[in-house]
Formats: C-alpha cells, structure tokens, sequence
C-alpha cells in the first residue's frame, strides 16, 4: 500500500502560526509604531528636541505642545520622540555583541562538554556572581558615560544569559538521533553546529534576544537616570525622567509621559518576544500524542435510550478538522456497539481514525479535531490507557503523588472525611491501585517514573486509569513499545482484571496477533471508515474485505515452536566460522563510566553480506551494543574488527561512514528544520563530491538515492513532518546508505510502524542486502521480522549472550531464555 504524505501543513509553517498569534501580531504592531515614530522623528517632531525657549518653561500640554515643556522650555514630545530613537537603536546595537559571543559559547559548551564545558562554565558562573546592575554601572563608570561605555559593558556581561539557556538546549540536542547520524555521516563538528544545532537552538536565542533587547533598554533608561549613559543635550527618557524629579509633584508630564513611553515599549518587546517563541516551534503536524485536550464533552448522545453499565454505543460517529480544512472527515459515519464485560478490537493502520474514535469515548477530543455528527456513548465510568507510558506520566512527579491526584479527582466531593482521614483514605488506595496491577506498593509509589522499567510504568498507567472503578477500560496500543514477555505480562494483566471486575475492554492495536488473543471481536478501521467487522474468528480466518486481507498477509509468522526439547536436529545449519568476516566482535565490553559493565564478552562474526539479528528483552544491551558498532559509544574492552582490520577507538571520518545506523525512531531521526534533500545532499555531498561540483549534481544524486528506497523524489522538498512515518523511515534508511557503508545497522526500524509498513521496511532491506551486498545488523524485540530477516541469531540477557544460533532458533532454541521468548510471542492462528 502506497503512504500518503501529510497534505495540511500550511497551518504548521512559521507564517501561518504567526499570522494565528494575537501574541505575535498585537506585539509587531505595536513595536512597529513605536519604531517608525522613531525612525521618523526628524520627519513628524513639531519642534527640534534641544532648542531651548527660556520664557516658556514647564508649559502644560497644549495644542502646539502636545506633552508639554520642561524647565528650559523644549517640546517634550519632540524629545520623547528622538529619545525613542536613540534608546531603542543604542538597545540593539548593545544586544548583537552579547547575543553572538552568548550563542557562540552555548553551542561549544553544550556540543563539545567536558573540559570545554567545565572552562565555560566556570567563566559563566564568575560573571552571574556579581549584580547585573552593579557590574554595568562598574564597567560603564571605568570606561566613561556615553554610548560606547554601554556597549562595552553589555559585551562583557549580557552573554552569559545565553551561554546557559543554549549550553542545555545544545547539550540535549547532541544526543538527537539526527545529530548523532550527521556525526556518523562523517560531517565535522563546525559543520554539524553551524547546519543542523544552531537552526535548531536559533528560536530560543531569538526570543533571548528581544528579552535581552527589553533588559538594555531599561538599562539604558537607568544609566541614563543615574547620569552615566546618554549625555545631555541628546534627548534620553532616563535623562528626562531625572530632569524631571524635582517638578513631579506639580508637573507631573514630565516625568509620566516618558516613562509611559518606556512602558509600552517594553510591552512591545515583551509581546513580540512571547510570540515569536509560539511561532517560531516545531510541531508536528498531526498534532502528535502529546496534543492538548480541549474539547472533554462526549459526542452527543441519543435522547431517550439509556445504556447498561458497562455497555458503549457508537452511531454514525464524524470527527472533522476544527479549521475544516478538510471535506473528508477523519472518521466518517461509523457505527458499532458492546455489550457488557465484551473485548472489542479495534485494528487498521495509522491515519485510520482508530485512536479518535476511543477519544470520542472518553469525552476528550484532542485540540484541532471536533465530533460533526453522530454519537459516541458509554454506560457508566470510562478509563483510559495510553500508549507510550513514559509521556503520560509527569516526570517530575513521584508516583504514589500521581495516583493519589487520580483517586482525588475520581473520588470529586464524594464522601465526609476530612484532613487526615481523607489523606489516609487517599493513600490506602493508592496501595490498593498498585496491588490490583501487580506491583510491590510503597517502593513503587516513591519512585518517580524514569526509575521503572517500560512494564512498570504501563502497570502505573493500568492503574490510574482503575482509580475511577471504570465500567469501560479504554486502550490505545498498551502494548507497541514492549518487548515481548513484558507485552505478555501486561496483556495478561488487563485479562485479568477484565475476568475479575467485569471490565468492557476497547483495544486499539495495529498488532492483529495481539488482538486476537484479547477480544471476541474485531472492527478493521481504513481512511476513518469501518470496512468489516466480526467475530475474531470470522474476520481472522473469512476476511470479506480485500484490505483485511492484506493486513492478515503483511503480519509476519514464526514456525511452530518445537515442544521437545532436546537436542537441535542435524538437518537445521548452524552458525559456522566465518573466513573473512565483514564484522567481527571479540570480547566486548562496554560501560557508560559508572564502572559496571553494561555488555560484557559478546563476541559474533558476520560473512559479507550475510545478516545477524540481535534479539532480547529491554535493558539486555542490544541498543548499547548496536551504538558501540557505529562508534557512538567507546569499547571499554575487547577488539571489533571490519574486513580483518582492528577498528581505532577514535575513528577516522572514513571509518565512521563505512558503519552507518538507522535509529528506531524515524521521527527523531531526522532534523525538523532541514528539508529532506538537504538532509541528503549535505552527506552525498561529503561522500562523493567537492564542495566545488554543481548544486544539480548533488540533486540528482538526491532524487537517486530516494528513488533507490522507493520514494517519490519529489518529497526531497519537504520537511519531516509533511512525511508519513515509513516515509520517514525510508528517508533515514536513504541518508545511512549516502555514505556507500558496508555494514548496516538497524535499531528497532520497524518497532512504530504497521504492519504492512513494517512489511515494506522488510522487503526493502532484503532487496538492499541483496543489491548493494550489504552487511546488515537488525536489532529488534519482533522474533517473526528477525525470522524473516536474518540469517543467524544473537541472543542477548542482562548485557551478555545468552545464544547464538541460525534458523533453528526460532523452533529449537538452545537456551530457557530464548524459549521464553519464543514462547512470549503472539501467533495469529489463521
């Protein structure tokens, strides 16, 4: 099936989000007039701002003098007029030094880390040491009143701000898969601050700046109040408000009318900078899992019929755009219904409308999106599980205190208790919650989330979503960021719980192997339309529909798992040594400098060509080990060697280019704010041609090397987020294969795709490999996309190997370990 890019995306460009910020636009306006009006002065002021008129001193405002004059008699709209001109030109010209060197350091800093780092930093915190003002005042007082004293003495003091706020934004960027993979690519480290960072840290630096714009402005105004920055005769609102102090009990404009001046100037500035923040971020365009809910009404019900506790009711439901950018709606006109304690599976792929239809259920559409028409009702309370537990968990948060807010907000006004009662209420079940999801109570409630395990934290998010003792348990994909035995965990969990409290179970997956060991029914969802619906073993084994069928093809099976098991049969190849591997691990160690070994003594050979996967439960070291072998990360003993030759511990741009990765996630893998054939182009252009060589050169090796991953060329125009995710997973696969690698390792590729996505992935790795005659490393928890991809098997537990062996594996495996996995694994019986 043919991926469609993502078509709304004018909405999510800088200028449409601009266009959309009352922030932005009341900001720009207003910092508009006030510096035309300055820029314009000489033009629109009635009178010059320092002539003097002795006999006409502190005039009230009038009609030929609008803010009246001072003690010597000069217009004071006139001055304001010519001091907005001179503070304001004076502010930005004092920000651009202090924001270069800022910036400059920032990136080093954060990029670079350990003695650069600590360097910087030291200078950094020496500077914020001593009183913003206390120091200016100081520098300015040394190096005399005047412009050049106020621009010196920002220079030496006003970067710091920006040195600390772009060292941490650099420093969480340098670990990005898309920096990563543009160091891989052999790209030098100017190269990957000046293209791929700075663009991305550049809209925090912008916002910095016209905060910093704000700081000087004052500054200045203050100086100039104290007599050290701007000098009489030339009009400066600080000067004119100390001018201004002996009369301000009986003229009052004086000093009022600037310092409103200074007031709206700085709303301006504050306005525009708050704005350009909004404008200026990424967003993904469909909104992303994390988008905000804003509409928590449910889809309106049908007047008069009632539903059973427990039971739901789904009628002719349409969910549009809010902006109806769209005639189609996302989901169009669907209509099922559940009986009480029933598991209802809902499958199809992304885009197919299935998570809206369980947000219609819940009453929380996400920002965006809006029921039109139809109904989406449910009997009694409503629970929900989303997918990736580590984003539906605060991580600031301990999560005893998360659960607790949950039972608060389930329990409302219920109930008397008060105070201490209500709290010891509260916290016995919160250890109630944890004891129904199977984990050990008060260590768990104090740990905070990144302390658990992947299974763990979905366990946490089972239970809050059972605070409210819902009727109905909404889940939306529990199970795709697991490996296989915690995925099996988790489903017998919520089996489980679905036996013992009589639950209605809604499960949304695109693992149709999965689905059919929970429910007794399947919708098949496609373009937000229901296509077929059934009981499992119709639609499992009579598919009516031409798309079920293609999504019962696309899903890979696993031989029969032996039941004997003893010795490996003689017919089955096992791994033999290899002359001359392509890559070749002897002994490795790898730790992250705590001290303990991460991995510890693997040791494989793979023959050119040929191709190992590396399999194992989450924290077994498979991740660690796939980074070690691109070079991300340091041996801390053993020897890889590539074609028979010892690699470096530092390696050479060459060397780094022959091992390239392609990362799990094909979202993070690639840079937001670079279009895609400049993605491409900057490393074909590193790996095949100087820099010299003709801009169309480069871009028909781009529209290549798309053409080469079964891409349209013409997407070399787009950004990342106007790709559907296999787009973006081929795109990765494309930039990896600019350098001509020989090895290629692939980490999790197929873990966030469908089904017949992940199919298509598969088949163009085995087209590639057979191709290019490449070396391939996959890394995965899916044991049937290994089957189907690879020659030979490395099992990995706790950082070691625990087997390896060839096809054989997967119906004999050698070890207990490796059976239990094997056995973990969802099999569609068709």
């Amino acid at each position: 099936m043919t991926e469609q890019p993502t078509r709304n995306v004018r909405a999510q460009t800088f200028w449409g989000r601009a266009r959309r910020s009352g922030t932005l636009v009341s900001g720009v306006l207003l910092l508009a007039i006030i510096v035309a009006a300055a820029i314009a002065a000489p033009w629109i002021a009635p009178h010059s701002p320092t002539a003097q008129n002795l006999t006409g001193g502190l005039l009230p405002p009038s009609p030929e003098h609008w803010f009246g004059t001072d003690q010597l008699g000069r217009d004071v709209f006139s001055r304001v007029l010519f001091a907005a001109r001179t503070d304001l030109s004076l502010a930005f010209a004092a920000a651009i030094i202090p924001f270069v060197i800022g910036v400059t350091a920032g990136l080093v800093s954060g990029y670079f880390g350990r003695q650069t780092d600590w360097v910087i930093s030291r200078v950094v915190d020496t500077v914020i040491a001593f009183p913003f003002y206390v120091i200016v005042i100081a520098i300015a007082f040394a190096l005399g009143a005047g412009p050049a004293g106020i621009v010196v003495a920002f220079a030496l003091v006003g970067w710091v701000g920006y040195a600390r706020v772009i060292r941490v934004l650099t420093a969480s960027m340098r670990e990005e898969e898309w920096v990563r993979a543009a160091r891989g690519a052999g790209l030098s480290h100017a190269h990957v601050l000046a293209r791929h960072v700075l663009p991305n840290v550049l809209p925090q630096a912008v916002v910095l700046f016209m905060n910093e714009v704000l700081l000087i402005m004052v500054a200045i105004v203050t100086l100039g109040y104290l007599g050290l920055g701007i000098q009489p005769p030339t009009p400066d609102w600080g000067t004119m408000i100390a001018e201004a102090q002996p009369f301000v009990t009986t003229k009052w404009w004086l000093a009022a009318l600037p310092g409103l001046a200074v007031v709206v100037t700085g709303i301006g500035l504050s306005l525009t900078a708050d704005g350009l923040g909004d404008a200026l971020r990424v967003r993904d365009a469909a909104g992303g899992r994390g988008s905000r809910v804003v509409n928590r009404s449910p889809a309106p019900a049908i007047p008069g019929v009632a539903l059973a506790r427990g039971a739901l009711r789904v009628a002719d439901l349409t969910i549009r755009p809010s902006d109806n950018s769209s005639s189609i709606g996302l989901v169009r006109g669907i209509s099922f219904a559940a009986v009480p304690g029933e598991a209802l599976g809902i499958v199809g792929e992304s885009g197919s409308g299935k998570s809206l239809t369980l947000r219609a259920l819940l009453g929380s559409m996400p920002a965006g999106v809006y029921v039109s028409h139809g109904s989406a009702e449910t009997g009694g309370r409503v629970g929900m599980v989303f997918q990736d537990p580590l984003t539906a968990l605060d991580p600031l948060t301990r999560v005893g205190t998360q659960l607790g807010e949950a039972v608060a907000a389930a329990a409302g006004s219920e109930g008397s208790a008060t105070g201490r009662d209500r709290k010891h209420e509260r916290t016995a079940r919160v250890r109630e919650l944890l004891a129904l999801v199977q984990l050990p109570g008060d260590r768990i409630a104090r740990a905070y989330p990144h302390e658990l395990s992947g299974g763990q934290r979905q366990r946490v998010v089972i239970a809050m979503a059972l605070a409210s003792n819902p009727d109905v348990l909404l889940c939306d994909e529990p199970t795709t960021a697991l490996d296989v035995t915690v995925q099996r965990e988790v489903l017998e969990l919520l089996r489980d719980l679905r036996r013992t409290r009589g639950l209605t179970l809604v499960f949304v997956s695109h693992d149709l192997a999965v689905v059919s060991t929970m429910c007794e029914r399947i919708l098949v969802m496609r373009g937000g339309m229901l296509v077929e619906q059934g009981s499992t073993d119709d639609v499992l084994h009579i598919p009516k529909d031409a798309y079920t069928r293609m999504l019962l093809d696309a899903v890979p099976q696993l031989p029969p798992l032996a039941s004997d098991t003893s010795a490996v049969p003689s017919s089955y190849a096992s791994v033999v040594p290899v002359p001359v591997p392509a890559l070749e691990a002897r002994r490795l160690d790898l730790s992250y400098g705590t001290g303990a070994l991460t991995v510890e003594g693997v040791e494989f050979a793979i023959a050119p060509g040929g191709s190992l996967g590396i399999v194992g439960e989450s924290g077994s070291g498979k991740t660690t080990l796939a980074r070690a072998l691109v070079g991300q990360l340091p041996l801390t003993g053993g020897d890889l060697l590539l074609d028979g030759v010892r690699l470096p511990v530092q390696r050479p741009r060459e060397l780094l280019r022959d091992i390239q990765l392609v990362p799990q996630d094909p979202a993070s893998a690639l840079n937001p704010r670079m279009r895609i054939g400049d993605a491409l182009g900057e490393v074909l252009r590193l790996a095949e041609y100087s820099q010299r060589d003709a801009r169309e050169t480069v871009a028909t090796s781009v529209r290549a090397s798309l053409a080469r991953v079964r891409l349209d060329p013409d997407l070399a125009s787009r950004y990342p987020h106007e790709l559907s995710g296999g787009q973006r997973q081929r795109v990765a696969i494309a930039r990896a294969l600019a350098t001509n690698p020989r090895v290629l390792v692939a980490d999790e590729p197929t873990s966030a795709l469908d089904v017949s996505v992940q199919t298509d992935i598969v088949a163009l790795l085995q087209e590639l490999r057979a191709e290019l005659r490449l070396t391939l490393i996959f890394v995965s928890h899916d044991l049937a996309v290994v089957h189907e991809l690879c020659d030979t098997v490395l099992v990995m537990r706790g950082g070691r190997v625990e087997e390896q062996a060839g096809p054989e594996f997967f119906s004999h495996p050698r070890s207990a370990y490796g059976r239990a996995l094997l056995d973990a694994v969802p099999r569609l019986e068709r």
